[in-house]
């Protein structure tokens, strides 16, 4: 009967753990931090998506206009002569692909000057 009574207490513990889990925000739920998915787009696109070769810089650019294009590559038809954007973005959900548009439109084309950063 003791026996019983522990398990009987433990599973009302988890079961309110659970229901208090299903309480919180969605946002406190989430684990996804866009700054450490975008640091993987470094490696081609440059530093905070301002690519110094070949490969187009993505930092300033329209929200709308990174996200259409995340999305085409996405798609189950990517745009021609796509590298290997439609196989590294087949892993993000739509939520995903939104926070990176955002977070790419919003730093700077160009990156602060030295002189700039003393002014500061």
């Amino acid at each position: 009967m003791h026996i019983v009574s522990r398990v009987a207490r433990k599973a009302a513990a988890l079961s309110a753990l659970v229901a208090g889990i299903a309480l919180l925000p969605a946002a406190a739920q989430s684990t996804f931090d866009v700054t450490v998915q975008a640091a993987a787009c470094a490696s081609c696109h440059g530093t905070d998506g301002r690519s110094p070769g070949s490969i187009p810089s993505i930092a300033g650019r329209p929200e709308a206009v990174l996200l259409g294009q995340l999305k085409a590559f996405k798609s189950d038809s990517p745009p021609a002569n796509t590298t290997i954007m439609n196989r590294l973005v087949k892993g993000f959900s739509d939520e995903e692909l939104t926070a990176l548009a955002q977070h790419f439109s919003n730093i700077p084309a160009q990156a602060p000057s030295a002189q700039e950063g003393q002014k500061k």
